[in-house]
């Protein structure tokens, strides 16, 4: 949305009036002209959002007061987080399943509705922890604010309820707000407009910004430029993506939110599980909550579950076999290196704790990471096949 000149007309006259009124009536505003704006983008898809946002605050509490001896039955279903599990499936995946069948796309295209992924996978956690009593008391203005707040809708971070309650200063109105949110959102214009304009210049003289045009010319390019235009690209979505996530958290800060953070200086990494507390911290979080520890609890396998988790977290993103071969990749490589995590322990090897350790530790994992990015790169443009022939080509061993 930030491309849009009403995105930034929302953001230069929203928060001044969201600080002119009474406290009561702020998060009402700041939903109700959250749900306006994104009315804008997203159009039809949205009155489905709003039923099924509706059905999950309202459904338990309709349960109960109807049927007081169903209260305690009511507080423990898990229909809402079904309806948002189905929802969410539907939405997301129709359309892929459609095109594997037919070949192409079908009236199905509508199905697919901007920002699905963050909001169903924030109103999984919020029926989770609703279902568990782990939410604090809040109102339905509260609720929607959250919801359907405009600047994290469609690219995050996948902000948390109770984080998000907690952490919100809209008592009164204080000018570090808009120092702070205005400084944040200019860092994320400069890593977008400037710094990846920068490196995608640099992948071109290296010898292409396009990694679709590299796979299908493979042979023409040397394994230092292959991985010189991996590492590129790697450094070019952290700075994309970051960027969204900077100007999501500093425009939330114009209205004295301070939404939990997504990434961490990835680029210092030591090991794989060390990247993921630094990249996509709140998707790496939600996972690591709702579908790894669930798995560790039914299967007593830690590498399991984290193989599972890391291909539901490659399917969230596109259900294709760039992306699921994606998850698996990292999935494997985290079971890797909690097997290694042991091994050395046991064997009291300290190799990587040393300074020469430590530095080939972070070029093995952003090397890894590098590699891995060959998949999801030629999503919907080109054969999975061509990502095993990018990274072979990487070792010198053409196919």
């Amino acid at each position: 949305m930030i491309q849009q000149g009403i995105w930034w007309l929302y953001l230069g006259i929203t928060p001044i009036v969201y600080w002119l009124l009474p406290h009561r009536y702020r998060p009402w505003f700041l939903g109700s002209v959250s749900l306006a704006l994104l009315a804008i983008f997203v159009r039809y898809d949205l009155i489905l959002m709003v039923a099924l946002a509706v059905f999950v605050y309202y459904g338990p509490k309709l349960n109960a007061a109807r049927w007081p001896h169903w209260a305690i039955m009511a507080g423990r279903s898990t229909l809402p987080t079904w309806a948002v599990l189905v929802y969410f499936m539907v939405t997301k995946y129709t359309l892929s399943i459609a095109k594997l069948f037919a070949g192409q796309a079908t009236f199905f295209d509508i199905a697919v509705p901007l920002g699905v992924s963050y909001f169903s996978f924030k109103l999984i956690h919020y029926t989770i922890e609703n279902r568990r009593g782990n939410l604090p008391a809040h109102s339905l203005g509260e609720y929607v604010s959250w919801l359907f707040l405009a600047p994290i809708f469609t690219a995050g971070p996948i902000e948390r309820f109770d984080h998000f309650l907690y952490y919100r200063e809209d008592q009164k109105f204080e000018f570090r707000f808009i120092r702070e949110g205005v400084e944040r959102i200019t860092i994320g214009i400069v890593k977008k407009f400037m710094l990846g304009m920068i490196v995608i210049e640099a992948m071109q003289k290296t010898g292409t910004a396009n990694l679709v045009e590299m796979a299908y010319a493979i042979g023409d390019y040397s394994a230092l430029q292959i991985w010189a235009i991996l590492f590129l690209s790697f450094l070019y979505i952290y700075l994309d993506f970051s960027a969204y996530s900077d100007i999501a958290i500093g425009s939330s800060r114009l209205f004295g939110f301070r939404i939990i953070e997504n990434f961490y200086f990835p680029f210092l990494a030591v090991s794989l599980p060390d990247l993921w507390l630094r990249w996509h911290i709140s998707l790496a979080y939600w996972v690591r909550t709702y579908i790894y520890m669930s798995i560790v609890g039914m299967t007593r396998n830690p590498y399991l579950a984290v193989i599972v988790s890391f291909t539901t977290m490659g399917a969230w993103h596109a259900l294709s076999p760039h992306w699921v071969i994606w998850g698996v990749w990292h999935g494997c490589g985290l079971a890797v290196c909690s097997g290694w995590y042991r091994f050395s322990s046991k064997r009291k090897i300290k190799f990587f704790r040393t300074r020469i350790g430590t530095a080939s530790a972070r070029v093995l994992t952003m090397s890894f990471v590098a590699l891995g990015g060959a998949f999801p790169a030629l999503h919907g443009v080109a054969p999975v096949d061509l990502s095993f022939k990018i990274i072979l080509h990487a070792f010198g061993l053409p196919v």
